[in-house]
């Protein structure tokens, strides 16, 4: 049962007490960074992620929501200038040398096709260089949860692929779900968003893109579990339809639910950018909805 007088961002209640925890945290460090402050205010409210990690880049979602609602009063903060393409700033520290041949047949005519995750690691910086390089949309700074990962057939270097979190508001998805504002807030996180995918263009394998969405979906779950505490359950994506026809989706069984409405997100606010995407999704276990109804 909700708490009187309490709050719901992002799935939490935030009591009255835990307003004014913010509020005095707020003007204790005024002039601290929003990452210190959220880190402080996840310590002092004892809000965590399942593996024990305070909740400090939800946390500085839930300062914005607040304080756009005028319930906590945040001095603005001075933004960094980062490029469009933030692994652009990267690039020098990479070194990478595409092969000069083609790799070429059928995804059956190789052993196995497997992935090699990199989030934290010292390769993390080649694969946002490839992103930034061969993606059509380029590399971007993450926000929130996610996990990246290296492609290989055999011992073929063949692409790239992402993981982050979920779409906050999607209406095509939310109906199909059939979800109200307060179960979508409550279990959002139970669903991922796959933001890049990547064969390189040297990479001609038939089948190979379909099957490796595949054997992705089963890699990412136990993955997302082991880093962040909890299993997804359910995958989507955007599918540019000016530019691709979203094959190697349906041939590995996502669900295509329709089209957007060509419109994005800026921070908190919308706009309309005229871009239509089609939307899929892939549930992960059979009564996805069963827990996104809880």
């Amino acid at each position: 049962m909700a708490q009187k007088n309490a709050l719901l961002i992002r799935g939490k209640q935030f009591t009255e007490e835990e307003v004014e925890i913010i509020k005095k945290v707020l003007g204790e460090y005024p002039c601290g960074s929003r990452r210190f402050q959220s880190k402080v205010i996840c310590e002092r409210i004892n809000w965590r992620q399942p593996n024990g990690r305070v909740k400090d880049r939800a946390c500085r979602d839930v300062l914005l929501r607040m304080n756009e609602r005028g319930f906590i009063n945040c001095p603005p903060i001075r933004l960094k200038r980062v490029r469009r393409n933030g692994g652009q700033a990267r690039k020098d520290a990479v070194i990478f040398h595409e092969p000069g041949y083609e790799i070429t047949g059928k995804a059956g005519d190789y052993k196995k096709v497997h992935f090699e995750m990199v989030r934290n690691t010292e390769k993390e910086a080649l694969w946002d260089y490839l992103i930034d390089t061969y993606h059509y949309l380029g590399y971007q700074v993450p926000v929130g949860h996610y996990l990246k990962y290296f492609i290989y057939i055999d011992n073929y270097f063949a692409g790239c692929i992402g993981f982050a979190d979920a779409v906050l508001k999607l209406g095509i998805r939310d109906k199909w779900i059939g979800w109200d504002v307060e179960l979508r807030e409550k279990n959002l996180h139970f669903i991922i968003n796959n933001n890049r995918y990547l064969i390189f263009p040297w990479v001609k394998v038939k089948y190979l893109s379909s099957k490796t969405l595949g054997k992705i979906a089963r890699a990412v779950r136990g993955d997302w579990e082991a880093f962040y505490g909890y299993k997804p359950i359910l995958l989507e994506t955007f599918v540019d339809k000016e530019k691709f026809s979203g094959t190697s989706y349906k041939a590995a069984n996502w669900v295509c639910l329709g089209s957007t409405k060509g419109k994005g997100r800026r921070g908190m606010h919308y706009f309309y950018h005229g871009k239509i995407k089609d939307v899929y999704v892939y549930p992960l276990i059979k009564n996805f909805r069963d827990i996104l109804f809880i």
